[in-house]
């Protein structure tokens, strides 16, 4: 089981290298369609659903009851929540929660029609000096904190790198 994880881990992060490269470089050519959100969503979270398990979070899940469709490269978008949900699994103590909510905007100077998801989490948290590097490659939190499931910093720059494609932030 513990190989099985590492392998995981060590796949997940030479995927995310080649992806990096593939972006920078320019060879990466978004497949975009109309999705529904909340399938889009589904699909994260069951990239992370043992992880969740394992860690013993709770999950909560807000999304919009009436359907949101967006035009989007699904395994794109879905690698973004992916990565991003992965990162608060790795840095919330186990029985602690996880929240992914989903709203369409329209106020508070944002775009009519704009989708705003955001992942929160009761872990450590992100250092107020750190929070302009946080989606940064390579970039990593204070080092002297436990590093156990510690990464490379590619997820988040990841996720910054395919919304940016998708004319997101």
């Amino acid at each position: 089981r513990m190989m099985e994880r590492q392998i995981g881990h060590m796949v997940r992060l030479v995927d995310d290298l080649l992806d990096v490269s593939r972006i920078t470089s320019g060879k990466i050519q978004l497949q975009r369609g109309v999705r529904q959100l909340a399938s889009l969503v589904q699909n994260a979270l069951e990239a992370n659903r043992a992880a969740l398990q394992d860690a013993r979070l709770e999950l909560s899940v807000d999304v919009p009851e009436s359907p949101v469709w967006l035009d989007v490269d699904p395994t794109r978008f879905v690698q973004v929540l992916s990565n991003i949900l992965h990162n608060a699994v790795k840095f919330t103590d186990p029985g602690g929660r996880v929240v992914l909510a989903a709203a369409v905007a329209g106020d508070a100077g944002r775009s009519p029609g704009e989708l705003v998801l955001s992942v929160t989490d009761s872990g450590v948290g992100i250092s107020s000096d750190m929070l302009p590097r946080v989606f940064d490659l390579f970039v990593q939190g204070d080092s002297s904190a436990d590093r156990s499931h510690s990464g490379l910093g590619i997820g988040l720059a990841l996720a910054r790198r395919l919304m940016d494609l998708h004319g997101g932030s």
